[in-house]
C-alpha cells in the first residue's frame, strides 16, 4: 500500500525526461548530495500527481507523506544509555530468531553467493557493514556452515565497542568469523578487491538515500562483485506490525524505535533509484521475502558493461 509504485514510476519518468538520469557525480559529498536531491525530487512530483488524480491515490500518498520522519532512533543517540542500547540489540536478536529472519534472509542470499562461488572457483569473502553487534554475522556464519554455504565472513562496524563484543562472541561460540572497524561512508580501510559481496542488514532506514548511495559506490569501486541490501518492507502490515511485537518486551523505548524504523524504510522504486545513481549500469533487483515483510535488493557490479564500471 505504501509502495505506491505507480505514480512513483510515472514521477521519475516525467523528470528523467526533464533531465539527465543517473545525475553526473564526481566524487562521494557530490554523489550523496545529488542522490538525497532526486530523490527528493521524486517524492515531491509523486505528491503533485497523487493530488492532481485525487481520491484513494491522494490519500494514500498524503499518509506516506506524513508518516515519514526525520526523527533518530534510540541507537543513534549518542547519549541513550548503553545498556538500554545492549537490551535493544538482544531483543532485535531475539526477535530475529522468533520470526525466523536470518533463515529467510539467507535463503535470498544463498544464491548469489552460491553464483559468485561457481565463477571464483573459492569461497565468497563477504563483508557486513554497520552490523552493530553482529548477530547477523554471527548467525550466518552458522547457518552458512550447516548448509555447507561457501563463504568467509567478516562483520564491521564503526563503534569499536561493537567490534570489540562481536570478536569476544565469535571466539565463545567458535565461529570463524572476525569484525573490524569499517566507516561504512569512508572505506579506506578497505582494500581493493579485498571483498567479493558487501551487505548490510536492517539498518538501511538508519541512512540517507545519499549514505545508502555511498555505500554502494564505493563497493564498486573497491572491487565487489556485488552489493546487497536487506531491511523491512514499507508497508501498513510492517507499520503496524513491528511495534506490536515489540511491545512484548514491556520496553517504551524498544517500542519507540520500531515506530520510527518503520516510518523510515524505503519503498522498492527509491532503493532502484538509489542505486542507479550510486552504480550506473550495475543491474539492481529488489525482492521480496516471504511473508511479505522484508525488502531485498542486489546489485549486480560483475554483470554491468566494462564501460560503465569506470
Amino acid at each position: 500500500m505504501l509502495q505506491l509504485h505507480e505514480p512513483g514510476f510515472t514521477a521519475h519518468s516525467e523528470l528523467a525526461a526533464a533531465e539527465p538520469f543517473p545525475p553526473t557525480w564526481g566524487d562521494m559529498e557530490e554523489l550523496s548530495l545529488v542522490t538525497d536531491d532526486w530523490i527528493s525530487k521524486v517524492r515531491e512530483r509523486r505528491r503533485q500527481i497523487a493530488r492532481s488524480r485525487g481520491g484513494v491515490l491522494a490519500r494514500l500518498d498524503a499518509f506516506d507523506q506524513a508518516l515519514r520522519t526525520e526523527r533518530m532512533e534510540h541507537l543513534d543517540e549518542e547519549s541513550f544509555p548503553t545498556a538500554k542500547k545492549w537490551k535493544m540489540v538482544s531483543g532485535i536478536h531475539i526477535l530475529n530468531l522468533s520470526l525466523l529472519t536470518y533463515h529467510r534472509i539467507l535463503w535470498i542470499l544463498a544464491p548469489l553467493i552460491r553464483d559468485l562461488a561457481e565463477k571464483k572457483g573459492r569461497p565468497v569473502k563477504l563483508l557486513e557493514l554497520a552490523c552493530g553487534s553482529g548477530e547477523f554475522t554471527l548467525g550466518l556464519s552458522r547457518l552458512a556452515r550447516k548448509k555447507g554455504l561457501p563463504v568467509v565472513l567478516t562483520g564491521s562496524d564503526y563503534i569499536p565497542a561493537y567490534v570489540e563484543k562481536g570478536n569476544k562472541t565469535a571466539a565463545r561460540r567458535g565461529l570463524p568469523v572476525s569484525f573490524r572497524e569499517v566507516n561504512a561512508f569512508d572505506m579506506r580501510s578497505v582494500s581493493k578487491g579485498e571483498f567479493d559481496l558487501m551487505f548490510i542488514n536492517q539498518s538501511i532506514h538508519h541512512f540517507s538515500p545519499g549514505q545508502i548511495a555511498m555505500m554502494i559506490a564505493q563497493s564498486r569501486l573497491l572491487g565487489a562483485d556485488a552489493f546487497f541490501g536487506f531491511d523491512g518492507f514499507r508497508s501498513i502490515r510492517v507499520l503496524l506490525g513491528l511495534p506490536l511485537l515489540t511491545s512484548v518486551s514491556l520496553r517504551p523505548y524498544m517500542v519507540h524505535d520500531a515506530v520510527v524504523s518503520a516510518r523510515k524504510l524505503y519503498s522498492e522504486l527509491e532503493l532502484s533509484l538509489i542505486a542507479a545513481i550510486a552504480a550506473p549500469g550495475s543491474p539492481a533487483l529488489a525482492l521480496r521475502s516471504l511473508p511479505l515483510t522484508h525488502t531485498a535488493f542486489v546489485v549486480r557490479h560483475d554483470l554491468a558493461p566494462a564501460r560503465d564500471k569506470g
